[in-house]
């Protein structure tokens, strides 16, 4: 990451890595949900869109399976939130290790 950051062609522009708190509930409402980074918003560590695209085919499902909104919703919650709430707990931090002071072993034997 380091590298990326120095070693561009362009001026740097900060762009601070944002993560919701753990763990991120909301209160029920039949009508409305989220999905994606709206509901489990994480570091950049290789889960984001896949946890997003699972919510929508699981939302999907969900409408098609249940006879009200509400219900398609509540199910869909109690599949997503668990999920999401144990790997937010995993990944809480991770964003530090993105940008260690300290370089890994390969950026020395690169310089060898």
């Amino acid at each position: 990451m380091r590298r990326l950051i120095t070693d561009n062609d362009g001026l740097y522009v900060d762009r601070p890595i944002y993560a919701l708190p753990v763990p991120h509930t909301w209160e029920h409402d039949p009508t409305v949900t989220l999905v994606g980074d709206a509901a489990h918003l994480m570091p950049p560590l290789g889960v984001g869109v896949n946890l997003a695209m699972l919510d929508a085919c699981e939302l999907a499902l969900a409408i098609a399976r249940h006879d009200t909104a509400g219900d398609a919703v509540r199910a869909y919650e109690e599949t997503m939130l668990p999920r999401s709430v144990a790997m937010a707990r995993l990944l809480d931090g991770g964003a530090e290790e993105l940008l260690s002071t300290e370089m890994p072993d390969f950026a020395h034997e690169a310089a060898h």
